[in-house]
């Protein structure tokens, strides 16, 4: 049992309310949403998801949880808050026959920062984040700046993208120095992993007939051939059902159970084996649901003047049920808006685009690529209305995207090539032209940087990190001074 204390003496009364006005705006320098980003990795150690098996332990998480949460909030309001003792539960992945680790933290500081140090601290998690931000208290003269909240950066309002920017910059050379050691070591530990993922796949495509078996979640290879254990010790209890459900299928562990747009049967890597069997029942249910899908998108195309209907790739799995319903929610929008799709396209012909059903919550709006988002909530006026005003914009954005993939795929190659990367991709949301522009940057420092990136694996995105499996992780506009 680990009990950690974070020291802290009581002020005596005497003091002054200008003194500790002072002293809680220095010691609570720490934003909310900076605390948030800081505690990510506890997160992930202590989520009550994580407890599927353990009810209890799952409760007690989700319980001091909650305290946390409203611990952090009331030092931000600048609140007094009484010490606070709080237990949590954590896997222990370097030996899984110790079970369960027993987590005890007391919190009495009134500062963010040590708080948010004190439970990393007892998890024994880095403190890589918390210590790249200043320690520097805010003169008392001066307004203390939070920073923006997180809606308004991802609303892209001023100054609240720049902010973030400005919370997480770092040197591409500093920073791969001290991570290159941390990736091969991570990138050696996964390949031994896969060997045993090999092993156990090839085995159930004997036992029970399963085409491949794929991993859709952040969780590292270890979590990856705990499920796959536990798929084979139930296809050994259960080799009939299992083969019957499974068979020439395409299995997928992930967050979620049921099957997937492409057809993949999804099983969620939080449930117990014996969820996982009752769910592959209702398996062949959606065999028809699949077969619907592409008619559905011929008609919608039909009803657009034969607009291509395009899947794009994202970053969670798209379950079949729920397109269907965004495809039945859309057709009847169009439906009833036929005499104003003639009007705005007499000539009744919009092959050369392409459009991506979304779910309500999406904007309406065409992307980089050429291709129109539409949100099935929005009225059909106004998505014809949008195609009939931009499609000029659209052919001439879906051309440039041919010649930018083109571009891209080529400096891909020639960056992976000359750095020496095993392997070299982005992320979903990193346009072709911000690709470009980092690996010709990552070219122009080859001598800088190849001694610390040749060996390992690449992902350009929006932030620096290094995965479970040693996959490194940096922004496509990186800094290099």
């Amino acid at each position: 049992m680990n009990v950690l204390r974070f020291p802290f003496k009581r002020r005596q009364a005497s003091l002054s309310c200008s003194c500790l006005n002072l002293t809680l705006r220095i010691c609570r320098c720490l934003s909310v949403s900076e605390a948030a980003t800081a505690l990510r990795p506890f997160y992930f150690t202590v989520h009550p998801d994580l407890f599927g098996q353990h009810p209890k332990e799952r409760s007690i998480n989700e319980d001091s949880l909650k305290k946390l949460h409203q611990y952090i909030f009331a030092l931000r309001k600048q609140e007094n808050v009484p010490p606070t003792n709080l237990t949590f539960f954590a896997k222990n992945d370097a030996d899984r026959d110790q079970g369960l680790s027993h987590i005890k933290v007391h919190l009495a500081s009134p500062s963010i920062r040590d708080t948010v140090t004190t439970v990393l601290t007892s998890c024994q998690l880095p403190l890589d984040y918390i210590n790249t931000i200043s320690e520097v208290p805010t003169s008392s003269k001066t307004k203390v700046h939070h920073g923006p909240d997180f809606r308004d950066i991802f609303a892209g309002r001023k100054g609240g993208e720049a902010f973030y920017r400005k919370v997480e910059k770092l040197n591409l050379l500093s920073w791969i120095k001290t991570n290159s050691k941390i990736s091969r070591k991570k990138s050696q530990e996964s390949r031994d992993y896969s060997k045993d993922v090999k092993e156990i796949t090839g085995r159930l495509k004997e036992m029970v007939g399963v085409r491949a078996i794929g991993w859709h979640t952040n969780w590292g290879p270890r979590r990856f051939t705990a499920c796959l254990t536990s798929l084979e010790k139930v296809s050994e209890n259960h080799p009939i059902v299992v083969k019957k459900f499974l068979f020439g299928r395409n299995v997928v562990f992930t967050d979620r159970n049921g099957v997937s747009l492409s057809g993949e049967v999804c099983l969620n890597h939080t449930d117990v084996p014996q969820v996982w069997l009752m769910r592959l029942t209702s398996v062949p249910a959606y065999d028809a649901v699949i077969e619907r899908l592409p008619y559905m998108e011929q008609e919608l195309s039909r009803l657009l003047c034969h607009i291509k209907i395009r899947r794009r790739e994202r970053h969670h799995i798209v379950m079949a049920e729920e397109y269907e319903v965004l495809l039945n929610k859309i057709l009847n929008t169009m439906r009833r808006n036929q005499d104003l799709v003639r009007r705005m396209f007499r000539s009744g012909d919009l092959s050369r685009l392409e459009m991506v059903v979304e779910g309500s919550s999406a904007p309406l709006t065409l992307t980089n690529l050429g291709q129109y988002l539409i949100p099935v909530s929005m009225p059909g006026s106004m998505i014809v209305d949008f195609i009939a005003k931009t499609q000029q914009q659209a052919e001439e954005r879906l051309k440039d995207a041919i010649s930018l993939k083109m571009i891209e795929d080529e400096v891909i190659q020639q960056c992976q090539d000359k750095l020496g990367l095993i392997h070299l991709e982005k992320d979903l949301n990193i346009s072709p032209a911000q690709m470009t522009q980092c690996c010709e940057r990552l070219m122009d420092n080859a001598d800088e940087i190849t001694t610390y990136m040749e060996g390992v694996r690449v992902r350009v995105t929006q932030y620096y990190s290094v995965t479970d499996d040693g996959l490194v992780c940096i922004p496509w506009n990186w800094e290099n001074d």
